[in-house]
């Protein structure tokens, strides 16, 4: 299951924890509730603040207190933004001030846009898909980067041990470094795994991607 979330396409006043609240209640809840059915989590970029974030309370432990047979088993994230959240501090601020070059803000349109996406997002797919892909690019609510971050789940006690980082190699928006620099500053043992891809793997590499998370998977299920 995958979903637009709030913040996409828009210049309205949304904010991270809209995408959260949204991420939670119409997306893990409903299949975990009314389903009746387990969850992993899996996010991108960033994604991975608000998904995180929507765990709380939904881990293996967390429910079983509560008397309930599913839960988040686990946390994947692909080349995503690791902000452990809850201090008052917004996305950009966390990182050290400034935005990644590729990005750029429109104060007017409350926007952020990558005005020329492949080369940062898509410079390793055929130039067919890339350029489809670049097509399906929209920009995202500027409040998005400008909101709080919201407290993670990935450094707490209910999820130690089912949190897992794919780090994508060849990466030109969020670059192999970086990705390496968050799981350190982090403070967590992280199951990783790296994939020899820009930072769209699950266009550039979708079945190598799909037997790593297959792989992580079957060992949160075993847990």
């Amino acid at each position: 299951m995958s979903a637009v979330l709030p913040t996409a396409g828009t210049g309205a006043s949304v904010t991270v924890e809209d995408d959260t609240e949204y991420i939670r209640s119409r997306m893990l809840l409903p299949v975990l509730d009314i389903e009746n059915r387990n969850v992993l989590m899996i996010s991108h970029s960033y994604g991975g603040m608000p998904a995180s974030a929507a765990a709380h309370g939904l881990s293996k432990t967390d429910h079983a207190t509560e008397g309930k047979t599913t839960s988040v088993l686990g946390q994947i994230f692909i080349a995503a933004i690791l902000a452990r959240g809850g201090d008052g501090k917004d996305v950009v601020a966390t990182f050290g001030g400034q935005l990644p070059p590729h990005i750029q803000t429109d104060e007017k349109e409350n926007l952020i846009k990558c005005e020329d996406p492949k080369p940062p997002l898509f410079h390793d797919l055929p130039p067919v898909l890339a350029d489809a892909a670049v097509l399906s690019c929209i920009s995202q609510s500027l409040k998005s980067f400008q909101s709080p971050c919201p407290a993670a789940t990935w450094h707490t006690e209910a999820f130690k041990g089912r949190c897992a980082y794919i780090r994508t190699v060849n990466d030109r928006a969020i670059p192999y470094e970086v990705q390496n620099m968050m799981l350190e500053g982090s403070g967590q043992e992280w199951i990783t795994r790296d994939i020899e891809t820009g930072h769209s793997a699950q266009l550039a590499a979708p079945e190598t991607l799909k037997n790593i998370i297959i792989e992580v998977s079957k060992q949160f299920e075993a847990m």
